[in-house]
């Protein structure tokens, strides 16, 4: 069980990170991820997330508007980050590689051609179409399911007093 004594060691060095240079702060999540063994401390010891958020304001740790951070944000925080803590420590176990694998790793990654190791890299967002190429494929789209919406469309408040008004000339007729 986690004393009383290393939770208040790690909600300090967990404060003295969150606190960056010229009134910056850290992430939370970077904060939760570097300090997570905290959290599992804590989570043996017994707090909730309550305590926890009150623990964590009480040394400083606030959401960006200067208030306690919510349940919300902490829990989903601190469960996403084990997540991929697990998946990170199950990737990262004893592995079987073959010796012709074995090798392969130790030796330099060679390029297929001598020329295209000269030619620039490409990056993904030269790759990618232009903003005015992706604005004139979604107006496309737009279009497309805006003409879906006029032939089922609501009507409107035009067609709603046509309507009215037929029915008031009906009952009046009637009477």
């Amino acid at each position: 069980m986690a004393k009383d004594k290393e939770l208040e060691r790690g909600l300090k060095a967990m404060a003295d990170e969150f606190r960056l240079p010229f009134g910056g702060r850290m992430e939370l999540s970077k904060l939760v991820a570097a300090h997570l063994d905290w959290f599992e401390a804590a989570d043996r010891r017994g707090l909730k997330w309550p305590d926890m958020i009150r623990a964590l304001a009480a040394a400083g740790i606030n959401g960006r508007n200067g208030m306690p951070l919510s349940v919300g944000t902490l829990s989903s925080t601190v469960w996403r980050k084990r997540a991929e803590a697990e998946v990170a420590k199950a990737s990262a176990g004893p592995r079987l590689v073959s010796p012709a694998a074995s090798s392969a790793l130790m030796e330099p990654a060679r390029t297929a051609s001598p020329i295209a190791a000269t030619l620039p890299q490409r990056s993904k967002r030269a790759d990618a179409p232009s903003v005015k190429e992706s604005a004139q494929v979604k107006r496309k789209k737009t279009a497309a399911s805006n003409e879906e919406v006029s032939r089922s469309r609501a009507p409107s408040r035009n067609d709603v007093l046509a309507y009215m008004d037929r029915a008031r000339t009906i009952r009046r007729r009637s009477d």
